[in-house]
Parts: C-alpha cells; structure tokens; sequence
C-alpha cells in the first residue's frame, strides 16, 4: 500500500470514492461506531476460543476469522444506511443534509480526502509501529508471563510501554505525512479556498494551494511572496510540530528505559 503514488490514490478517490460516499453515505457514517465494535467483538471471541483450536488455525489465523466480518459488517452499513435513506430520507442523504439540515454537500469533500489519506498514512504508522513492538526484547514478554501475568496484560503493561517511544514516532511521521500531502488533496477535493468545520464540503489545503497557484503566479510579484510565505508558513508549522514530537519521544524512552 505505501507503494501506490499518491496520485493514484487521489485520482481513485476524486473519480471513484467520492460518489460511492456520496450515494451511500449513511452506510460510510455506519462504519465508524461499527468497524471498532467489530474488532472488539473479534479479538474477545479469539481471546476466548480454546488454544487448541487457535493452534490449528496457525499463526496470523484470526486475519481469515476477520476478513469476512469485516466484508459483512460493511456489507450490513450499506444495506441499512440504503434503508434509512429510502424511509427516512427522502431516498437521498446528501440531498436532505443539503435541504433540510442547511448544511453544504459537496461530492468532493474532506469526508472522502480522510479516508483517502488514511490509505496513504497507515502503512507508515503500522510498518514503523509493528517494528518497535518487535523489537522488544523477548525476556521482558518472557519474565512477565513467568511471573503470573496473562497475555493481555503482559501487552498492556509490557510491550507497549517498552514499544511507545517506536509508536508514538511512528504516529508523528504519519500525521506529518498528510500535512504535507498534495496530490490527494488536490485531486479528491473541490479546491474550496473558503474553509469550515464542515466535513461534507471541499477544502484547500496550503500544500495544494501551492501546487495550485505557483504555475500561474509572477515572478517577484505579491502573489509570488505570498506563496514562498505560505511555504515557509507550512515549514515552520511542520518544523515545530516535529521538534515538540522528538522531545516527546526521548522523555518517553528515558522514562520507559529502566524496562
């Protein structure tokens, strides 16, 4: 996944993603209350099946026990957010959310740059995050579960406080990654420069903004200064966010080190 272009991503979400959001967008706002419970329920039911039947099924068996629900528990949001709009929408959500609740609806909106973003980011956080939990050293896990504790709170109280400086560093190059991302944002949204708290409209983020309007600025000219002040206003913003994000990380390893 974090091989794709970007540019691929975003031109799948402007064309392709932004009108299934669009025409089943109750089922998208199922999946956020919806997709968490499933994992939830999934990793109890794992929890509690017995080991002899977990072995059997092999190491990264529960990948085959959570594919399927996950295609199910999608496959329910839409049917019912397709049942919510017909009786109780108007047939149409985006048209009532329009309507009735006076809020703009637009089909490229930062709804759809979300989730296309998420694809982009997650295997950065997951790849440097899986790393760090690996790299725990053994004996911990070992000497934890010697002494009486179970699996969950070996994890809880072992391996993710030995592992958070990695997760937590690993979350802080991702959220740095989508703020300087361009494409995505370029490609999935309206390029709306009048910005809101509202989700369902477009938006213009300053990388865009720069890719935008560079080509057609002058040089030496207002417009021109005002986009290197906008570069450097993204550099800075990104610089700072960073720094405070490593001073994090080290007091996180100095207090966790002792481990």
């Amino acid at each position: 996944m974090e091989a794709l272009p970007t540019v691929i991503l975003g031109f799948l979400a402007g064309l392709w993603l932004a009108p299934i959001v669009e025409q089943n967008l109750i089922g998208v706002l199922l999946l956020f209350p919806l997709l968490p419970l499933v994992f939830v329920s999934i990793g109890a039911f794992w929890g509690a099946m017995p080991k002899t039947l977990r072995k059997k099924m092999g190491l990264g068996g529960h990948v085959f026990l959570l594919l399927p629900v996950i295609a199910l528990t999608g496959l329910l949001a839409f049917k019912c957010g397709t049942f919510i709009e017909h009786h109780y929408l108007q047939s149409d959500a985006s048209t009532f959310v329009t309507l009735s609740l006076g809020i703009n609806f637009d089909q490229r909106n930062a709804l759809v740059v979300g989730i296309a973003m998420a694809f982009a980011i997650v295997p950065t956080i997951y790849t440097i995050a899986e790393d760090a939990i690996y790299s725990v050293p053994r004996h911990l896990t070992n000497g934890s579960l010697a002494l009486g504790a179970t699996h969950w709170q070996t994890l809880r109280n072992v391996v993710l406080l030995a592992a958070s400086p990695g997760i937590f560093a690993a979350i802080m190059m991702g959220v740095g990654r989508a703020v300087g991302e361009t494409m995505i944002v370029l490609m999935a949204t309206g390029n709306n420069p009048v910005m809101n708290l509202n989700v369902f409209e477009g938006l213009r983020s300053l990388a865009a903004n720069i890719a935008i309007e560079m080509p057609e600025s002058e040089v030496g000219s207002s417009h021109f200064r005002v986009l290197f002040l906008t570069a450097f206003a993204l550099f800075a913003f990104t610089f700072l966010f960073n720094t405070i994000a490593e001073i994090v990380r080290q007091r996180m390893r100095e207090k966790y080190s002792a481990l």
